[in-house]
């Protein structure tokens, strides 16, 4: 079997790459960075100005941005490891 055309080795093997990443000094940079961004953002949400939409939603997109970068990491992890499970459950099939 290619492990090329198959997408559930694929994810596999994608997933694993991003586990990697993850676990790598840039990796880790990536997510204290993206953590701390979302942190700040909490904290100056506690004090900005109500009435001041276009910071409030700056503050709110800084959030988001953050939060997604660390979604997508985790998803694609995730994915690769549905992925092994699925293949050890296609492996016990007659």
């Amino acid at each position: 079997m290619n492990p090329d055309s198959n997408p559930v080795l694929q994810a596999i093997d994608f997933g694993m790459e991003v586990e990697a990443f993850m676990q790598s000094e840039i990796g880790r940079y990536v997510a204290k960075r993206a953590e701390s961004e979302v942190e700040a953002a909490v904290e100056s949400l506690k004090v900005v100005d109500p009435k001041d939409a276009e910071a409030v939603r700056g503050l709110q997109n800084t959030i988001k941005v953050a939060e997604s970068v660390l979604y997508w990491l985790g998803d694609a992890i995730q994915t690769g490891l549905n992925a092994q499970a699925e293949l050890h459950e296609q492996s016990k099939e007659p």
